[in-house]
């Protein structure tokens, strides 16, 4: 079976972005230390800032990696000249290439479908029978009539698949709250600006700078009054399941999370907090003490 990078770079290449960054989030915890996988995670999303700690990490790894030296100096490059119409990252982080849309991948599917196809000869045309000669007319066997019981498990099967496509566009594009379902999807006043975590104060949305390991400073640390804060997340580069919050002495502070619109995350801590720092935190490597962190500060 190929590994989740290799599966990530096929995805990729295809143009299905969503599936290349699932597989890219798993090579992440496979293989934390191949520089690879942090070229690539830098190549298939958009935010700038995140790409540069990603390509700053494959460097920190491996520093003779290429394309990661070419991603850096392409976004460096970017502050003084603008890019040409079209011109991304993945142009720079070759060998990897410049990936495939949608539309291509498809003709290209289409293409080598047809490639495949095997080629008969050409089938002589059958000439009638002369006038003379009796023409044997040969009736096929009649076929056996579908069941009754055949039909009825179909429409079945059918009806089905409609009811649960009635249910997932209630729950997902319309927000019903089905009384059968948990977690119904919270309905936010405004959708955050763009990718990333946000803090949530008083209805605005205050962004938590992206740090690699705790930050040192308090640049992009929002500073709240509010003691129980939620929590946007506006992501797919991390995972729920591994997200932590701690405080400032690195003590854990259970939370809950939530679906919200157009596939965010909230989370809400169980508890009032009290003043100090609290950072979500997204572990890398553990042996080295690597992590990501989304940081706020309560106030007094």
């Amino acid at each position: 079976m190929a590994s989740s990078l290799q599966q990530g770079i096929d995805a990729a290449k295809s143009g299905m972005m969503e599936q290349a960054l699932a597989h890219l989030k798993d090579a992440i915890v496979e293989e934390p230390e191949n520089a690879n996988v942090w070229v690539w995670l830098s190549a298939i999303i958009e935010d700038e800032e995140k790409q540069t700690i990603f390509l700053k990490k494959a460097l920190e790894i491996d520093p003779a990696n290429r394309p990661a030296q070419r991603g850096l100096a392409f976004i460096e490059r970017k502050k003084y000249i603008p890019p040409k119409p079209g011109e991304k990252l993945s142009d720079y982080t070759k060998p990897i290439g410049v990936f495939k849309t949608p539309s291509q991948a498809a003709a290209n599917v289409a293409a080598s479908a047809q490639a495949d196809r095997p080629v008969y000869p050409p089938q002589p045309i059958a000439q009638p029978a002369p006038a003379s000669q009796p023409v044997e007319i040969q009736q096929s066997a009649p076929s056996s009539a579908r069941r009754p019981w055949v039909d009825i498990l179909l429409y079945g099967l059918v009806l089905t698949v409609f009811i649960i496509i009635g249910i997932l566009i209630g729950t997902t594009l319309l927000n019903i709250n089905i009384p059968f379902l948990n977690r119904p999807t919270q309905v936010l006043s405004a959708l955050p600006p763009n990718e990333g975590v946000f803090a949530l104060n008083e209805g605005q949305y205050a962004e938590m700078k992206l740090h690699l390991n705790r930050p040192k400073t308090e640049e992009g640390i929002p500073q709240l009054t509010n003691r129980h804060p939620s929590i946007v997340i506006n992501t797919l580069v991390i995972t729920l399941d591994r997200l932590q919050l701690l405080n400032a002495n690195g003590e854990g502070i259970n939370f809950t999370t939530a679906p919200a619109e157009n596939n965010t995350k909230v989370l809400e801590p169980n508890q009032e907090l009290a003043p100090g720092e609290y950072c979500l935190v997204y572990t890398l490597n553990p042996e080295k003490n690597e992590a990501l962190y989304w940081c706020l500060k309560i106030n007094e």
